[in-house]
């Protein structure tokens, strides 16, 4: 029996314990949802002090768990729809609880709310990727340092503890702490809908979000494969039993999400366009991807079946989105459905595999990168290809037949005009500095192959390159305003010929190299002796080349573009 029931959070937290289960996603509100949640709690304020607003529904399973601190007992509750809302509000009342006067009932109340009296049973258990970010700072007020940060998840929770610590400190200003305390715990309500059958939960869950309840494709679809596997179990015990494996697979997904922000709808898009739907030749959309997950979940196996395919498409997709050297190779959505494609195919071995993958970027790189085609070029040749690698016959997914396939999307735009469009007499830096990044990135790691000793950089160089912008980690040799340096002067012109436009010139990859920000604004517009002991601090070799001239003109710029040109037409051709 399921009762919704209306409450405001102090009577909602006067008995209960909440507990997120390991299955459920991490915390992953962004900045627009919690600037939305302090709008409505400033309009809130300016309402009468009776009027509430309606926050959300919340979804709970009371577990048969209790815990006593003291005279007071607490049940335990398992969130299954709800938890980022709620998360948000207890650390705002943390925030709140930390500007308050040291000495207070207030402050008082609020602590003994958030961490009972045992200073040990925390109001939000969360789960294991934010446990220890989580935890401290609500037992201890202390919230995380950058080098404590280590995965997506933790810097949304980071960044939520950062926002709410702000709004306390801007409400203070015009308003007293006391009335936005009273406002959160007084005024805010909720229709919570609880159940002790933990059979029931998911299909409340289900029910409730397709009444139009904004909520990740990927949690739907969770919810309806564990609420299949309760329906089609020959008895309670081993639905009992299917949904614990379920919920280990959940959790390794939701794991994975923690890592990277890989959105929970191209999860389940990519692995039905793969696997369920292949025929459509186009990612599918969330909506009919779940439709298909619904009818593919037809027997009781299948619910396990289908969460394996979607972690190993989450391994997956994990991984791509955190390579930020790949750059505009996995800005298409079906450019990474068949990189997928290639990382799950079983007809090859590692070495096929690396070599598939490696055309992959080339054959993706010429398309989007250099010849510069929108999202609604080649979809269904993409989408068909990966189709087959991952079909059950094997003679679809051969290295040979896969690599004949990779070839065959770029048949259309060979290499040589790729580079000519892409990169030749062009203002890379204004046109697609991000592009103009990748290309140096690679020329840097062909530069390090070449000398035969291994990486390019250390670590902290790699990262103060690429965890900035691209026009950060741009540096223009001639600079882009050299007018108040008398040394660049004269330096635009070809022999006999007047000065040319320097804007012409400037942008072009043959006057461009990778610099970490810091060097990049020593060396601004000195003249090229000084810039070059700037340089010299630097460990890329591609920076060293530049060193090797003794001056630098029109000329020099000419001739490091068209040798830059000439290895392009080797890095993008076919393998």
């Amino acid at each position: 029996m399921i009762e919704p029931r209306y409450f405001v959070l102090q009577t909602l937290f006067a008995d209960r314990v909440f507990r997120i289960p390991r299955y459920q996603r991490f915390y992953s509100w962004g900045a627009r949802q919690r600037r939305d949640l302090f709008n409505d709690l400033r309009t809130l304020a300016s309402r009468n002090s009776d009027q509430h607003h309606f926050m959300a529904t919340i979804v709970c399973y009371r577990t048969p768990e209790t815990k006593t601190v003291g005279t007071k007992l607490y049940h335990i509750y398992d969130i299954v729809d709800g938890q980022q809302r709620l998360t948000t509000l207890i650390i705002l009342l943390k925030c709140i609880e930390l500007a308050m006067p040291s000495e207070g009932d207030d402050k008082k109340e609020l602590g003994q709310i958030l961490v009972k009296r045992d200073g040990h049973l925390i109001l939000l258990q969360t789960n294991n990727a934010n446990e220890r970010i989580f935890n401290r700072f609500i037992r201890e007020g202390v919230a995380p340092k950058d080098d404590e940060v280590e995965t997506h998840s933790d810097a949304n929770l980071a960044r939520a503890i950062e926002d709410c610590s702000e709004f306390v400190a801007e409400w203070v200003e015009d308003s007293e702490l006391s009335d936005l305390l009273s406002l959160v715990l007084h005024r805010l309500g909720f229709v919570v809908h609880d159940t002790e059958d933990s059979h029931a939960v998911y299909t409340v869950f289900e029910v409730l979000n397709s009444r139009g309840l904004a909520v990740d494709w990927l949690d739907k679809c969770k919810s309806l494969l564990m609420g299949r596997a309760f329906e089609l179990a020959a008895s309670p015990e081993a639905g009992d039993a299917e949904i614990q494996e379920l919920q280990s697979t959940w959790g390794q997904i939701y794991r994975e999400l923690a890592q990277e922000d890989v959105p929970g709808d191209e999860i389940l898009r990519t692995t039905a366009t793969l696997f369920y739907g292949p025929g459509s030749g186009k990612p599918l959309s969330a909506d009919d991807s779940l439709e298909l997950v619904r009818k593919q979940a037809s027997d009781f196996a299948k619910p396990r079946q289908i969460s394996n395919r979607l972690f190993d498409i989450a391994k997956k997709l994990t991984e791509l989105h955190g390579n930020i050297f790949l750059g505009p190779v996995t800005e298409i959505l079906h450019a990474r459905i068949l990189a997928v494609a290639i990382m799950l195919a079983k007809g090859v071995d590692e070495t096929e595999r690396s070599m598939l993958l490696d055309q992959w970027e080339r054959v993706t790189f010429r398309i989007f990168g250099l010849c510069g085609k929108d999202a609604r070029t080649k979809v269904g040749d993409y989408v068909r290809l990966a189709a087959k690698i991952v079909g059950e016959d094997r003679q679809t997914r051969t290295f040979n037949q896969i690599m004949a396939g990779l070839k065959e999307l770029g048949a259309e735009f060979p290499v040589d005009q790729a580079v000519k469009e892409g990169l030749a007499n062009r203002d890379c830096y204004e046109d697609s500095p991000e592009m103009c990044r990748y290309v140096l990135w690679q020329y840097e790691e062909h530069l390090a192959r070449e000398s035969g000793s291994g990486a390019t950089v250390d670590d902290h160089e790699r990262n103060a390159i690429w965890k900035r912008r691209a026009v950060d980690s741009l540096e223009h040799v001639f600079p882009q305003s050299p007018w108040s340096e008398p040394a660049w002067r004269g330096k635009m012109a070809r022999r006999g010929e007047p000065e040319e436009n320097i804007i012409l010139h400037v942008g072009r990859l043959g006057n461009l190299v990778l610099l970490p920000l810091k060097l990049n604004q020593e060396a601004q517009t000195k003249p090229f002796a000084k810039k070059k002991e700037t340089y010299s601090k630097h460990n890329l070799r591609m920076v060293r080349e530049v060193c090797e001239e003794s001056d630098w003109t029109l000329s020099q710029i000419e001739s490091r573009e068209e040798a830059l040109l000439a290895w392009a037409r080797k890095q993008w051709a076919d393998v």
